[in-house]
């Protein structure tokens, strides 16, 4: 019994330890050697006290983690609330060799990191301290403690014999934008935009600009194609042609501009799927405004339409507003994930996409951006 208290002590002494953690250390140590030989001391001569000289910790656990988060009142005034997630849905690993305990999968934006409650679980049950971040004091934590993690901290575990450790870095990472955000870094103006190219097809206007033609070998043969309805609905001025492909030998083609023969707040849309082994057999469909949709595409605004990832488009008006449409064309809306680089400014020049799902434009002062959506 002795040599068990000299050995803690001893170890005390050699960690180090700020007055605090030694109290509660011994306190600890105390408790335990109390409970471990209480059997001998009422007289049992075959319980043995077993104390480990290796230690690991083996499990670490997230707590339920607040994220505090910014909405606006119908006044205008920004205000915070505060919503609640369970934090032991994000697995935390814990490389043994490396002495790190990370996350992998980042956690949502705006998480509160300095207080974060975690579970932690030790070989031969170690006792776990944390480091400071302004000193090399230690104190023992437990499953209640709220742990500042808002940067990389050091956990120390202590074997049961008092006279070994180990050491991780505990890293814990959260978003930095909320997945789908927008986000932008400006390119050299000299950089070369990847081909944008998503099909082989092409339309236009015929002559009279009553019907469409078709292409799909740059316009060595060309094919007429059939409209569902009265040619007059077709856009007169800001025509868009954008074409993706989709599954089964399939393309999609939309057409989008402005009619100004029947004045609209909506800008007229068609769309068509080709079959590419029978191109001519299917025909555009116009796709009259419901007047129950709130969702549609603007008028009075010049507009770069592209096709974007999955199945999905965009539409950037020249003063940098960006819609997107989800469902091939039917509905369109705006988000503030989907905004312009902070440094665009006047016009834009010109914008397409690119099928690794980057956006590339260039405004009228001629600098260029490249945006692409986090996930």
């Amino acid at each position: 019994m002795a040599d068990i208290w000299e050995n803690v002590r001893i170890f005390a002494a050699k960690k180090k330890l700020n007055s605090s953690m030694r109290k509660t250390f011994l306190t600890c140590w105390t408790v335990l050697v109390t409970v471990i030989m209480l059997p001998s001391c009422l007289g049992s001569d075959d319980d043995e006290v077993t104390l480990y000289d290796d230690t690991a910790i083996t499990t670490f656990t997230l707590g339920t983690l607040n994220r505090y988060l910014i909405t606006k009142a119908s006044t205008g005034v920004d205000s915070m609330y505060k919503v609640t997630f369970a934090g032991s849905t994000f697995k935390m690993n814990i490389d043994h060799l490396g002495g790190r305990i990370f996350n992998t999968d980042s956690l949502p934006t705006k998480t509160d990191l300095k207080h974060v409650v975690c579970t932690l679980t030790t070989k031969n049950s170690g006792l776990v301290a944390v480091k400071s971040l302004t000193s090399d004091s230690l104190t023992v934590i437990s499953s209640t403690d709220s742990i500042d993690l808002s940067k990389p901290r050091i956990f120390r575990v202590f074997s049961t014999d008092g006279m070994h450790t180990r050491d991780y870095r505990v890293t814990l990472t959260a978003r930095q934008v909320e997945a789908g955000t927008l986000v932008w870094k400006e390119m050299p103006t000299s950089t070369e935009v990847p081909n944008a190219q998503w099909t082989d097809w092409q339309f236009a206007f015929n002559s009279d600009r009553t019907g469409i033609i078709a292409t799909n070998d740059h316009w060595a043969t060309s094919i007429t194609e059939t409209l569902d309805t009265r040619s007059e609905l077709l856009p007169d001025t800001k025509e868009q042609f954008v074409t993706w492909p989709l599954a089964n030998n399939l393309t999609y083609a939309l057409l989008v501009g402005e009619n100004l023969r029947y004045p609209s707040d909506a800008m007229t849309i068609w769309r068509k799927v080709i079959d590419n082994e029978r191109p001519g057999e299917s025909s555009w469909v116009y796709m009259p405004l419901d007047k129950s949709n709130p969702y549609y595409l603007p008028s009075g605004h010049t507009y770069w339409v592209m096709a974007y990832t999955n199945g999905n488009v965009l539409a950037i008006t020249e003063e940098g507003t960006i819609y997107c449409s989800y469902d091939q064309g039917i509905t369109w809306k705006s988000s503030n994930k989907m905004t312009m680089p902070s440094g665009f400014s006047g016009t834009m020049q010109s914008a397409r996409t690119d099928t690794d799902g980057n956006i590339w434009i260039i405004d009228n002062n001629g600098r260029m951006w490249c945006g692409h959506q986090s996930y």
